[in-house]
């Protein structure tokens, strides 16, 4: 099987099968509607599980090592934070306002406060945007996830009267976020970075037997000046650690949407019975979301003008500050909120997605206003 072409088919068709899943997740909810109303402890662990399956590969492709080179670019950073952490936010409460159910609600929120994910990185690539920059946000986002989660989550379940625990937020944020990460890296030093460097050294041990001519010259040049041998050792070890990385990123992305949409499949599954009688929830939840992020996307876009901001660098702070990693907002609503808080993740990638792809359709035409 050609891991590559299914990666690659699955990404282009996932809105199609993120609406699968939804629907599948409905007749599986409906069917077993039993099961999962006398095993909720059980469903509960398969739904954490999962999301930190969904979690895991995206950290792996986190690229942390170039992190103060591009956060040198302290207005755009300046600018992304504002809108991931401040922005973003006071919308989401505005239009949580809207929902009735105050889990639901909550829920609503903490999916709009989550950092982004690895798909947002995506639509930044397919935009030709700066995509160093993208991941300096995304990282940054991440780490300040850890603090703001619990802040406005902690904040709109005090103004909402819903009994919260705050240890339960702070654990649920380990479980799905800080573990994950710490996690990702080390396989990442390991199994790429320390992969690469030790095939440059291997190369240059038994470079008799390498037939590049571009290697033949890297050593005779080096031969004259150490410092270059030092220097061209960094850029074979960095040309290889990029060949690793995009020999598993195929790998890591189908792992990483396969377990989404399972996921997707057993949040709605959960609460199939209420959604089937309660359609109204879906759409109004799919409705302010695409409201909120037409109106954040907007808001953004205008700044970013006014600010005198690339091109480039606009698509990084647009699409990490509209995009979100649903699968920590569902793990976290299940560990700590509850059940009903986990529909709002279950149903925002069918919307999120379509906005993010009508957005990459509309940023040619306005290309100019950030000249």
């Amino acid at each position: 099987m050609n891991i590559v072409k299914v990666s690659s088919h699955v990404k282009r068709n996932l809105l199609i099968y993120t609406v699968a899943a939804l629907l599948i997740g409905l007749i599986i909810g409906y069917v077993f509607s039993d099961f999962f109303k006398s095993h909720p402890a059980e469903v509960k662990d398969a739904i954490i599980a999962v999301a930190i399956l969904t979690i895991y590969p995206s950290m792996i492709q986190l690229r942390t090592e170039n992190l103060a080179k591009s956060a040198k670019r302290i207005k755009e950073v300046l600018v992304g934070m504002v809108f991931v952490f401040l922005v973003a936010p006071i919308i989401a409460f505005i239009f949580a306002e809207a929902i009735q159910d105050p889990y639901i609600s909550l829920g609503f929120v903490t999916s709009n406060v989550v950092p982004a994910s690895s798909a947002s990185l995506g639509y930044v690539l397919l935009a030709e945007g700066n995509i160093e920059l993208a991941t300096v946000l995304a990282v940054f986002s991440l780490i300040g996830a850890l603090g703001a989660i619990p802040a406005y989550v902690g904040f709109y379940a005090g103004i909402s009267s819903i009994p919260l625990p705050m240890n339960k937020i702070i654990q649920s944020i380990i479980y799905t976020l800080l573990t994950p990460f710490i996690a990702g890296q080390l396989t990442r030093y390991y199994f790429i970075k320390r992969k690469a460097h030790a095939h440059v050294k291997s190369a240059f041990k038994e470079k008799t037997n390498i037939r590049s001519h571009a290697f033949n010259c890297l050593v005779r040049a080096a031969e004259k000046d150490l410092q270059l041998l030092e220097k061209d050792f960094k850029r074979l070890a960095l040309c290889i650690e990029r060949q690793l990385e995009r020999q598993v990123k195929p790998h890591l992305s189908l792992a990483t949407m396969i377990s989404m949409l399972v996921l997707v499949s057993l949040l709605i599954a959960n609460k199939a019975i209420l959604l089937i009688q309660k359609p109204s929830i879906a759409l109004e939840i799919l409705a302010l979301q695409a409201a909120m992020l037409g109106i954040l996307l907007a808001l953004i876009t205008f700044l970013d003008k006014i600010m005198r901001i690339r091109h480039g660098e606009h698509s990084a702070i647009a699409f990490i500050s509209a995009t979100k990693n649903q699968s920590v907002a569902a793990a976290i609503a299940v560990m700590a909120l509850g059940p009903k808080a986990a529909i709002p993740p279950a149903l925002v990638p069918a919307i999120q997605a379509p906005i993010a792809i009508i957005y990459l359709q509309i940023l040619p035409k306005i290309k100019g206003l950030f000249s």
